[in-house]
């Protein structure tokens, strides 16, 4: 019977969490590690090795859940030297975007809630590697769409997990390392297209009422 009573607890959990009385939105910072996977993009991924992703941004609540803010999400490569072979490609690459943000969040119980977020900016890659005669910027239009469901640990501070779908305007091909074509394939590159999947956290910027002396 325990067991039947824990189940039924956590199926009915959500629709008494609405009668609860549930926080607002207020100034909140968010930071996320991410795992990009490109998309549609076989020698990119054949020659590049993802490090990590990192993403910081900075909210500020409007109206009923809708919000703006500001972030920077900065990804790190490395090179395989034998993607290409016989060509040398070894270096690394990294990709920063700098964006706006328009989001909306909604609290779906009195200690969890769900956020969609649209992100534009420009999108910045630095390339330097073996077959490149010099180091290779691309700049261009950056986007994309996310969606992020956190828990709080804290009055103030939750933890979450997003997923999103970014894509940049600048295109990759042989030309952005130094290349007329690349060896042994037909694939002649395309736009940068990314598949996102990420933890992260939440924190408000409000006092909390679980001690006068703390946030």
């Amino acid at each position: 019977m325990r067991v039947f009573a824990i189940i039924a607890a956590a199926v009915l959990w959500p629709a008494t969490g609405q009668a609860q009385k549930t926080p607002d939105f207020r100034p909140r910072a968010q930071g996320f590690l991410f795992l990009p996977v490109a998309l549609d993009a076989p020698v990119f991924n054949g020659l590049t090795d993802v490090l990590g992703q990192v993403d910081a941004s900075i909210s500020f609540p409007l109206h009923k859940g809708l919000g703006i803010g500001a972030g920077a999400n900065h990804t790190w490569y490395e090179l395989n030297e034998r993607a290409l072979a016989p060509e040398w490609t070894i270096g690394s690459v990294n990709r920063l975007l700098l964006y706006g943000k328009l989001s909306w969040g909604r609290y779906t119980g009195p200690r969890s809630f769900y956020e969609l977020n649209a992100k534009v900016g420009q999108a910045i890659w630095d390339w330097k590697c073996g077959t490149c005669p010099d180091s290779r910027r691309q700049a261009d239009l950056g986007w994309g769409l996310n969606a992020a469901y956190f828990i709080h640990a804290t009055d103030n501070l939750a933890f979450g997990i997003s997923v999103g779908y970014h894509r940049d305007m600048s295109e990759f091909g042989p030309g952005v390392i130094g290349l007329d074509r690349f060896p042994g394939r037909t694939d002649t590159g395309g736009p940068y297209r990314f598949f996102n999947v990420g933890l992260g956290f939440s924190t408000g910027f409000q006092r909390s009422p679980q001690g006068e002396q703390g946030w």
